[in-house]
């Protein structure tokens, strides 16, 4: 009997060990085999979002008629969005395109932003080198909010998913940094585009997706275009969630008058 006594202390932590394991472990997300259904889940996961940051990068060049080729592999750009704060912040460096540079802030209703290059060529006072000031619109409502209406976006999702001549088709799965993650792949051919749109320009696209299959939440995302006009450009988005993300306002003195 003391025996037993003494070893019940042990068994007990043992148990409570295994109980607080099982109540603190996530539970794995449903698996998902139908492509339409892992990106409109891509879509639904983003409800619970409070933060999150993405890389961009570029593949290709890209004729400019009566200007050339511009390589697009030099360009990059990168954005972080506090969701919950109305906050965000974006940079887009391409050297290649004549020196263009965008940097963009957002600060609950009041943007700010600064060019350089041939895009600051375009804009009336963009060249000043200081940030310009502007009110976010909100006539229509909040913007941030019909930014990320996900009901509006999913059944939109859906939509465009019925409507393909070509349905997305489901790849092997991937890892995505430390993540496994599904792969879905749209393929669109320039009659299947112009058959969704008439006058939509002639060319090929791909579309990748990769979502993690422990929240569907999407990991990257991939575009690729090829005509005959434009030559072969690609896009390359990754994203990380429940970053930091800290956004302010200029200092007043690089803010143009």
């Amino acid at each position: 009997m003391t025996r037993r006594l003494a070893r019940l202390p042990l068994a007990f932590v043992v148990v409570l060990s295994i109980i607080l394991a099982a109540c603190s472990s996530t539970p794995a997300a449903p698996a998902l085999t139908d492509p339409k259904e892992i990106v409109t889940k891509g879509v639904t996961s983003l409800t619970a979002v409070k933060t999150f940051e993405f890389t961009g990068s570029f593949t290709g060049k890209v004729k400019v008629p009566q200007m050339g080729d511009f390589d697009l592999s030099t360009v990059t750009m990168a954005g972080a969005i506090d969701v919950t704060n109305k906050n965000l912040k974006f940079t887009l460096d391409a050297p290649s395109l004549l020196g263009t540079k965008v940097e963009a802030l957002v600060v609950g209703n009041t943007a700010y932003y600064k060019l350089a290059g041939a895009v600051a060529m375009m804009v009336p006072g963009g060249g000043s080198g200081k940030f310009t000031k502007a009110e976010v619109p909100t006539a229509s409502g909040d913007p941030m909010a019909a930014a990320t209406d996900i009901t509006k976006a999913v059944a939109e999702l859906q939509a465009l998913l019925d409507k393909l001549p070509v349905p997305p088709t489901k790849g092997a799965d991937e890892k995505c940094g430390d993540q496994d993650c599904y792969h879905v792949t749209s393929k669109l051919s320039a009659a299947d585009l112009k058959s969704l749109n008439p006058t939509a320009a002639e060319g090929d696209v791909t579309f990748d997706l990769w979502t993690r299959k422990s929240d569907y939440r999407p990991a990257k995302l991939s575009f690729s275009a090829t005509s005959a006009e434009m030559g072969k450009v690609g896009m390359t988005l990754e994203i990380k969630y429940d970053v930091p993300v800290s956004v302010a306002a200029p200092p007043a003195d690089q803010v143009a008058p």
